[in-house]
């Protein structure tokens, strides 16, 4: 069991957790994840990921939301759980931007999971949440930079 560690910046209503260029690896899959303790006042969010730039054989990036027991604070299982059930987004393959807007009632299409804009229709307030980069790295010549953000809303 491993102790979470929430993100030590300044909480905001725009914090942005990664702006980086990845070093080459040599593991199949390296993952990281920022987790932050949901501002009380803060009902929804957007995320931005930008990929900027990527190079290398198999550059694929995936991205997901996780969710934590706050008061246990632990990445062993049953938590962290996918937040609001969303599986996240698989297999970035090239420059891009990627919005994900989360909050409660949003109108549209709720939960929605194509294209380069998602809408989850759930509230973010007072919880633990977990943002998980994971870049493929299996030849070992693959780098990524991107940026990733996310504005807090009331």
């Amino acid at each position: 069991m491993a102790a979470i560690s929430p993100f030590g910046g300044p909480i905001g209503s725009m914090t942005v957790l990664r702006n980086k260029t990845a070093e080459i690896g040599n593991s199949a899959v390296a993952a990281s994840v920022d987790w932050i303790d949901v501002p009380g006042w803060a009902k929804g969010a957007t995320v931005y990921l930008t990929l900027s730039a990527l190079a290398g054989t198999t550059r694929t990036m995936d991205f997901k939301i996780l969710e934590a027991d706050p008061v246990a604070r632990s990445d062993s299982a049953p938590s962290p759980i996918d937040f609001a059930d969303w599986n996240g987004i698989t297999q970035l393959i090239a420059v891009g931007f990627v919005v994900v807007e989360i909050g409660p009632g949003l109108t549209g299409i709720a939960d929605d999971d194509t294209g380069v804009l998602y809408k989850l229709n759930a509230n973010v307030s007072n919880k633990l949440l977990g943002f998980r980069i994971a870049t493929d790295r299996t030849d070992g010549d693959e780098t990524y930079t991107y940026t990733l953000a996310v504005a807090w809303h009331k």
